[in-house]
């Protein structure tokens, strides 16, 4: 059982998250999402042999993908699903091992699978923080939360419930202006990196311009109390 005060640790740092995300990639990433929620599922379709997702917070993902933003074909786009690490855990999905291949011969076969080879300043993808899951498809659950860039596209991926339109209309300066509206039902929870963004307010560079203006050694008064 996980006691009080690791429960109070975990809440406590926005380094970690509850979900593992999968993300979309190239210049059809939002259609591509569209393809998995209409499927059900995820598929291993560039046939590794698992299904990858990374454990960087979403509040931490922001500027990466603007990064990405700048290329016609992004390796990641911020298109995608989260899942519950904990039952991802319970279904085999397992943090990626970084190292040299010289590590990895070491290993046994049954892990390779999870191996990713580390070499600073050469090959690094030690930022993607990734989880891996041995299975060609994995069924999406009712409880994932979906990404997308903007709000009017979270807006689109809710379902037509099927009820007449509703036809009306104001009245504004001698002049009527009509409108319908329609009913559509949300399926998945989800958010927006629109919306991500105005919470993302504590960047690295602030932290250290924080930092830069302290210095080892130095001294400051404080008021003790009073007498």
């Amino acid at each position: 059982m996980v006691n009080s005060t690791l429960l109070q640790i975990l809440a406590s740092r926005e380094d970690l998250s509850d979900y593992l995300f999968h993300f979309t990639r190239g210049k059809k990433a939002f259609e591509t999402l569209e393809k998995i929620l209409n499927d059900g599922k995820l598929k291993d379709i560039y046939e590794r042999g698992c299904l990858c997702f990374t454990e960087a917070p979403l509040t931490t993902l922001y500027n990466m993908f603007q990064i990405f933003e700048r290329y016609d074909n992004p390796m990641y786009a911020p298109y995608g699903i989260g899942l519950k690490k904990k039952s991802l855990y319970i279904k085999g999905c397992r943090p990626v091992i970084y190292g040299t291949k010289e590590d990895f011969e070491t290993f046994p076969e049954q892990l390779q699978w999870r191996c990713e080879e580390y070499m600073p300043d050469a090959k690094d993808y030690s930022w993607l923080r990734e989880w891996r899951i041995k299975s060609e498809s994995y069924d999406i659950p009712k409880e994932c939360i979906v990404i997308t860039k903007t709000e009017n596209e979270q807006s689109l991926l809710m379902k037509d419930t099927g009820d007449d339109f509703d036809f009306d209309g104001d009245i504004e300066d001698g002049e009527y202006h009509g409108y319908v509206t329609g009913s559509f039902q949300r399926i998945y929870r989800g958010v927006s990196m629109e919306n991500i963004q105005k919470v993302c307010t504590f960047s690295k560079a602030e932290l250290e311009k924080i930092l830069s203006n302290q210095k080892v050694g130095d001294v400051e008064e404080r008021n003790l109390g009073w007498f």
